[in-house]
């Protein structure tokens, strides 16, 4: 196990056999040794092991998961299919087993069932980047270049990103790592899932070996955050700063976040062009630097700002919506639609809210038409999710374009 979690796999890989020989009996042995080979791409010889391993526990999930990737490796997509359908039968969540479907489909050319299942994996892990990445190959197939390109960016984002997997045993594994950056690794994981607690943990161990890793600090200033410890919070934007000032940019970010949520709108605006300083291409830093401008009705410069944001993410849906807000006061109704416009897709909970703006945009400018369409839109949509109050304003309005 020291050797597999140090990088000396060859050698893991002796030892491992060795100990199935030893104890034949058990389901560890061969689950590491198989796990091995796979991740050496030697899957001829994982998939016998993680046969062997699955005939003594044919229920560990991880174990499936490894032997289905295999077989497909090797070119056996008929069993590969197979392991994965009965996967998404066991476990319907799994995005993984839906990503391993959607690669069986696009294999036989069957574009439209590999999209489905494409879809689905992203939808239950947005952040899984081989699935997007698979998903702009297909719509691309498919002829729908705008799709592919949406599904590239959110690749681009996320290029490594597999949906988490609860596994005791690769746990264990991890656990002889006790290097700085392991834990580090294993805050970011845990985060990922939404464990902020357990994150922590792990990157103030990171710390505890190694009280100059910059990242670890940066990370903390926004755990910390997240969590309401504001204090602790500062604690690590200082340390972060005294160790480098001018290395993340999201160090200025997270703690203008920070100050911005406790309404301290002049130490966040600070903050945020500190972080524009080092880094001017920030998306994220222009947008909010351009909410505190706006809240102080410094228009003019908060619209700049959310069209800097746009000018490095032209997809940023926020910055789309204000900019668009401030035009709509501004009377310049035509360039208020068209960034509405572009906040209407990917379809999610803020969507009702955007059909609604652009509704009112339309009405305001003396389209009635296409306001009474857009409201319509809004007024199911929010239905549909559920949303009681923006649905309460919908109809009111609605009904006062309707006798009108």
């Amino acid at each position: 196990m020291l050797l597999d979690v140090y990088k000396r796999p060859d050698a893991a890989a002796i030892y491992y056999q060795r100990a199935h020989l030893l104890d034949p009996g058990s389901f560890r042995w061969l689950y590491y040794w198989g796990s091995l080979r796979a991740a050496q791409s030697q899957h001829q010889e994982a998939v016998q092991i993680l046969y062997k391993a699955l005939a003594k526990k044919p229920t560990y999930l991880p174990a499936r998961l490894k032997l289905a990737e295999s077989l497909l490796a090797v070119g056996r997509w008929k069993e590969g299919e197979d392991t994965y359908h009965a996967l998404v039968r066991d476990h319907p969540d799994l995005a993984g087993a839906h990503f391993g479907l959607g690669r069986v489909y696009s294999t036989r050319g069957d574009i439209k069932a590999a999209v489905d299942s494409y879809l689905k994996a992203c939808e239950l892990f947005p952040a899984y980047g081989p699935a997007h990445y698979a998903l702009a190959l297909a719509y691309r197939r498919l002829g729908q270049s705008d799709e592919a390109q949406r599904h590239l960016k959110i690749y681009s984002e996320n290029k490594s990103l597999d949906p988490p997997v609860d596994d005791p045993l690769r746990d264990a594994l991890q656990e002889l790592d006790l290097g700085a950056v392991s834990h580090l690794r294993r805050g970011l994981a845990l985060e990922q899932v939404g464990r902020l607690e357990d994150s922590i943990a792990e990157h103030e161990q990171a710390l505890q070996l190694d009280p100059k890793l910059v990242l670890a600090h940066v990370n903390l200033i926004a755990l910390y955050g997240r969590t309401g410890k504001f204090e602790m919070a500062q604690e690590h934007y200082r340390a972060a700063v005294s160790l480098n000032p001018d290395q993340f940019a999201s160090a200025h970010y997270y703690y203008g976040v920070l100050q911005f949520g406790q309404g301290k709108y002049a130490e966040a605006e600070k903050a945020f062009r500190q972080a524009l300083d080092v880094n001017p291409y920030y998306a994220e830093a222009h947008h909010n630097l351009g909410v505190v401008l706006e809240l102080r009705g410094q228009l003019a410069e908060a619209a700049h700002e959310y069209g800097k944001a746009l000018e490095t993410q032209p997809d940023y849906r926020l910055a789309h919506f204000h900019l668009a807000r401030i035009l709509v006061n501004q009377r310049k109704f035509e360039e208020a639609i068209e960034h509405f416009q572009k906040t209407l897709t990917p379809a999610d909970e803020s969507t009702p809210t955007y059909l609604y703006a652009l509704a009112a945009t339309y009405a305001r400018a003396g389209d009635r038409v296409s306001a009474l369409t857009y409201y319509r839109r809004a007024q199911q949509d929010a239905t549909a999710r559920g949303q009681t109050q923006l649905l309460k304003s919908i109809e009111r309005d609605l009904r006062m374009l309707e006798r009108k």
